[in-house]
């Protein structure tokens, strides 16, 4: 059995993305709105502090990835922890999706559809999104 974890570096551009986020929305409400008041900032910034100090850290520390070559378990959840399998024979085809830079920043994500559902593998590094993408194709029906 493999355990895969995500990626380290997808934690911390995870949470710079949500900073980036709220700045700009702070700025273009400021732009758009002229009764935009402190509060309203006040509000979007305590949002921000919360997922970045609170969610994202703990949705990283709960996802994990299991493979025992045959099949795919995913782990998730921040209140409630959920667990997804996926049989390798029941892929019928795969997608990869990398950003830029992936290899430093670990913002892969694997897609494996299946009839019926997909399941989406975030935040891998470059080498295990290629590992299994190598295992869908070779035990997979694609």
């Amino acid at each position: 059995m493999k355990k895969i974890l995500p990626d380290k570096n997808a934690c911390g551009y995870a949470m710079l993305f949500v900073v980036i986020v709220s700045a700009f929305f702070i700025f273009a409400i400021r732009l758009f709105v002229p009764d935009f008041t402190r509060i309203s900032a006040i509000i979007i910034s305590a949002v921000a502090v919360v997922l970045d100090c609170v969610y994202i850290p703990l949705y990283f520390r709960n996802l994990r990835y299991e493979t025992d070559g045959e099949r795919i378990t995913k782990y998730s959840g921040v209140v409630f922890h959920t667990s997804k399998t996926a049989e390798f024979s029941a892929v019928r085809y795969t997608s990869a999706v990398t950003t830029p830079f992936s290899g430093h920043t670990g913002l892969n994500i694997a897609v494996l559809f299946m009839y019926g559902g997909r399941l989406r593998l975030m935040f891998l590094s470059k080498k295990d999104m290629q590992d299994i993408l190598d295992l869908a194709v070779e035990r997979g029906s694609i």
